[in-house]
């Protein structure tokens, strides 16, 4: 049963006057320039490309799209399994003498990200992006490509180049695109102090077609059973690495080795190799190792030296920010100098939204740096450390934990994370009271009223109707909706679970006799850890709106409950389709409608129920109280945890089955929701991959939250 949210645009206050895009000059049409540039023009901007190449003969080799970058590639439509990607399976390692070391199934790991780990023809990579970037067909702007189109100059302060043809290209912001020998470099205050260096080592690549190695009875058994397996060979100062790409059928080679066996001063990324010196190179290797180095093509054979950069101080100078190799450049050996580089591209989309002006530039720049350099500078370390020899970590007293890096690499997403950066930032330049619903942002309202209305002792009669819709969604996405950091996953990945959750209260005591409606949306499987280190577990609630003023108030004061008015109402059952609807509105604007199907019930036998979260103690809550005349700043702000539920307090008398359900947001615009829209906005984002469990339950008893407890 599968369900994706629907959101309908129903116009938008644009305050008189439409936004204006920004003009982007991106030096470099790379990976990194093209995602930077697709990215961009999708967000609505003008951009415009500098290449020094005729961009003729982009051949290169095979390149991993880990999932943090697919992810991104996949939020710009591009589905690059569409032009030949296959799936990462399988590592297999082998010592140099023929015997191998150890196998790892990727298959069971790889479940853990929304996006699949694939392998690309990086020519395949290249023309996607560029069509997508310049075609007519798509979001945005085409993005202007201007090839043979040398930068001798760079003027960074008013975001300008000069060609080589004496051209002058300016924007509103300098994008410096250019690969490891960047121009653009040059203008950061550092000049060219900082410039690479050859790391030691070099690496021979090559393309052999995989039916070839398996029609040799001994390089047949080199290829794994498994489709997509990377398998290296190392010997102490040297490695084979292979892998498929374009559906399985050609095989990229790396041949790393000492530099100094194949330097050549000026070589650059396409220089060409020697294939006697190729063969003296892996001659330590077993002869079936040999064999298969010898089907390498003589005349596409390439060699390059492996460089290295120390780190940047800065990366933006003026109007001016580098990405990709430019910024980072990375050795090979972790295959995240590509998923950088466009993780870079779309944090500078996700913080330059359209209606962002020129006068955002530095502010904006210096954000981008703030969320992109410390994750890049660390991968590019991790790397480094995974290229050494066992014998030269332990020497310098350095460790390779390669689940711990991918867990790093892998459970990211940068555009959910700039996006965050670019919100708390915007609401950090003005002081606001904070009030429930952090996660959100400021709520806009005068005050929060104070109701100590008290509880009465009996709650014999009272009872609920409880609806519910489980689903799998983006971890990523619901991180940006935790309040500190404090919060996270209890486990590692970048799916998570999550409910709507819709109640029906009746004989309250506390209100005489009558009852509410509430809606909240549950994250499951969350982790609070406190200042001292120990954990506690549970599910995060970041809103429930309710159709009762004074459940508001009172869930607010003292439980610290994320609470909003609305209109809920729910429709009654048609006979003929026995569909029960929730619709959630304020003053006559429906923004969700949800649906429970329990006429069809097909799929609920063969449908598995959802275990509940380990270890889920309750429902976290975080409370915080405004200190009075002092925006920005809190009286009170904690962590609450509101235990599940004993069975006297609530107990399932019965439930009815449910075949489907569905979701639908409406999010408007500030002028139907003026104090509603970032709310309704937020939920509108949150993927519904796929429905996990659908209920109708008849409860008796109402939890009425008086064990809740500050958890420090």
């Amino acid at each position: 049963m599968r369900i994706v949210p629907v959101t309908t645009m129903s116009g938008g206050a644009n305050h008189g006057h439409e936004p204006q895009p920004i003009h982007f000059v991106v030096v470099g049409a790379g990976i990194g320039g093209l995602a930077a540039g697709l990215a961009l023009r999708q967000a609505g901007h003008k951009v415009t490309i500098v290449e020094s190449s005729s961009m003729s003969n982009e051949t290169g080799a095979a390149i991993h799209v880990a999932p943090n970058c697919n992810g991104l590639l996949r939020r710009a439509g591009l589905r690059i399994e569409n032009v030949g990607a296959n799936p990462m399976n399988k590592l297999s390692l082998w010592l140099p003498h023929g015997v191998p070391l150890m196998s790892h199934d990727l298959r069971p790991s790889n479940a853990l990200w929304q996006h699949p780990w694939l392998l690309v023809h990086r020519a395949h990579l290249h023309t996607a992006l560029r069509e997508a970037t310049t075609g007519k067909t798509g979001k945005g702007t085409p993005c202007e490509l201007r090839l043979g189109s040398r930068v001798m100059s760079v003027n960074a302060a008013e975001a300008e180049v000069k060609l080589l043809n004496g051209d002058c290209v300016k924007g509103d912001v300098l994008l410096g695109a250019d690969g490891v020998h960047s121009v653009c470099r040059g203008s950061l205050p550092t000049g060219d102090s900082i410039r690479p260096y050859d790391g030691g080592s070099s690496a021979f690549r090559w393309l052999v077609p995989t039916q070839d190695i398996l029609d040799d009875p001994v390089t047949a058994p080199l290829v794994d059973s498994v489709s997509g397996t990377l398998t290296m060979n190392m010997a102490e100062d040297r490695r084979i690495v292979y892998y498929p790409c374009n559906n399985n059928t050609l095989m990229n080679f790396l041949l790393i080795h000492p530099s100094e066996l194949t330097r050549v001063e000026g070589a650059g990324w396409n220089q060409k190799g020697d294939k006697t010196k190729l063969m003296e190179i892996a001659s330590p290797f077993a002869p079936a190792w040999q064999a298969l180095v010898a089907k390498a093509p003589a005349d596409t054979l390439k060699v390059w030296t492996l460089l290295d950069m120390d780190v940047l101080p800065t990366w933006t100078t003026g109007r001016m920010a580098l990405l990709g190799d430019a910024a980072h450049p990375f050795l090979p050996h972790q295959a995240q100098g590509g998923a950088q580089a466009i993780e870079d591209a779309f944090s500078l989309a996700a913080l330059f939204p359209l209606g962002s002006t020129s006068n955002d530039v530095l502010d904006r720049l210096a954000l981008y740096q703030d969320c992109r350099k410390e994750r890049a500078d660390k991968i590019q370390h991790m790397t480094r450390v995974s290229g050494m020899s066992m014998k030269e970590q332990m020497a310098r007293g350095l460790r390779y934990d390669p689940q711990s890096f991918n867990l790093y690499n892998f459970d990211h997403d940068e555009w959910d994370h700039s996006s965050l950066e670019l919100r708390k930032h915007l609401l950090g330049k003005q002081a606001y009271y904070s009030r429930q619903g952090l996660s959100f942002g400021p709520s806009p309202g005068p005050r929060q009223p104070l109701n100590k209305a008290l509880d009465s002792l009996d709650h014999s009669k009272e009872h609920q109707d409880v609806r519910s819709i489980r689903f799998s969604t983006s971890a990523t996405y619901l991180r940006t909706l935790f309040p500190t950091k404090s919060f996270s996953f209890s486990q590692p990945g970048t799916f998570a679970q999550a409910s709507l959750i819709c109640r029906s209260a009746c004989d309250m005591t506390w209100l005489n006799g009558g009852g509410y409606n509430t809606c909240e949306l549950y994250i499951h499987g969350v982790t609070y850890t406190k200042a001292d280190g120990t954990k506690v577990h549970g599910g995060f609630v970041p809103v429930l709106f309710t159709d009762s003023a004074d459940s508001v108030s009172a869930d607010r004061e003292e439980l610290g409950m994320p609470s909003w008015t609305v209109e809920i109402k729910l429709d009654e059952p048609e006979d003929d389709k026995a569909i029960q609807t929730v619709r959630l509105a304020w003053r006559g604007y429906t923004f969700a409608t949800l649906k429970w199907d329990t006429h069809d019930t097909t799929g609920t036998a063969e449908k598995e129920s959802v275990p509940a979260s380990p270890s889920d103690e309750g429902t976290l809550l975080h409370r915080c109280i405004p200190a009075v005349g002092q925006p920005g700043k809190m009286d009170v702000e904690y962590t609450v945890m509101k235990p599940r539920p004993t069975s006297k307090e609530e107990k399932v008398i019965s439930s009815e089955p449910v075949g489907q359900a569905s979701v639908v947001w409406d999010r408007h615009d500030w002028r139907a929701l003026p104090t509603l829209h970032h709310v309704v906005d937020a939920l509108s984002q949150v993927p519904i991959y796929e429905v996990l469990e659908a209920k109708i339950e008849h409860v008796q008893g109402v939890d009425n939250g008086a064990r809740a407890y500050r958890i420090e």
